[in-house]
């Protein structure tokens, strides 16, 4: 009993200082995908223009060519503009959210449409204070998260666990001035699926890591980087039939402590 009572400081020491280095990677990969956004942009401007200007030159049954080049361009200008996202440091207003709320519109909207093939348990602590956030970005976090556990689940007895709590004592750097939030809620996405392959589970909240044959890699990627704007963090443990994304969050009221 004394040996487990020794652990358990350090086991949360270690997981603390796990999140906080997620924490500040993600902030370097935001500012790398900022920097290459803007180097992709102005040469691919410049080679749609001269696609365009070449279009009346090419004879008209090679004028596919073109049009084609065109459409690459726009299609690539388009991912760019979703990688954008990432650089974007403007803070959007925050108000109370009953993050229940949230999950249900999330199970309702995974119901109707790409869920129906799976079983959906819930387990959710009904005293949990509200998340001081963003109502439609937390939706389209847990959109994500469900959606990728819906396409991870076997068509039959697939099955997805939407539980939260309160975890009191949990404290992560903010990444402003050294100060320290708490990070009392805890929203955890569970699926039974196959499972993350293993030499992929420390990069999948990088832009681009996917498992999927047309994924663009950039969900989790989102993911991530909305949890980051609200003070929270997101991990992940994979194995086989069990696949749990666990995000902790601020409630509302909650300042950054230095």
């Amino acid at each position: 009993l004394t040996l487990l009572v020794e652990l358990r400081p350090i086991e949360q020491q270690l997981r603390l200082a796990r999140e906080e280095r997620m924490v500040s990677e993600q902030q370097a990969n935001r500012e790398r995908i900022r920097n290459l956004a803007h180097e992709i942009k102005n040469p691919l401007a410049g080679i749609r223009g001269a696609a365009k200007l070449l279009e009346d030159a090419v004879p008209s049954n090679e004028r596919y060519l073109t049009e084609l080049i065109c459409a690459e361009a726009d299609r690539i200008r388009g991912l760019i503009d979703r990688m954008e996202v990432f650089g974007d440091t403007h803070t959007m207003p925050r108000d109370p959210v009953n993050i229940h709320e949230v999950l249900d519109r999330v199970r309702k909207v995974a119901e109707s449409s790409f869920g129906r093939h799976v079983n959906f348990i819930e387990s959710f602590d009904p005293s949990l204070p509200p998340v001081r956030g963003d109502r439609d970005q937390l939706i389209q976090v847990f959109l994500n998260l469900v959606r990728n556990a819906s396409d991870a689940v076997p068509e039959t007895g697939g099955e997805i666990i939407l539980t939260t709590g309160y975890r009191p004592g949990v404290r992560v750097s903010s990444g402003l001035g050294g100060g320290r939030v708490s990070l009392p809620l805890e929203v955890t996405v569970r699926d039974n699926g196959e499972g993350i392959p293993t030499d992929l589970m420390p990069h999948i909240f990088d832009p681009f890591v996917t498992t999927k044959p047309r994924g663009s890699g950039l969900g989790l990627a989102l993911v991530a980087k909305i949890i980051g704007d609200h003070g929270g963090v997101i991990e992940c443990d994979s194995i086989p039939n069990k696949t749990k994304f666990r995000v902790l969050l601020p409630k509302a009221g909650v300042q950054a402590e230095v």
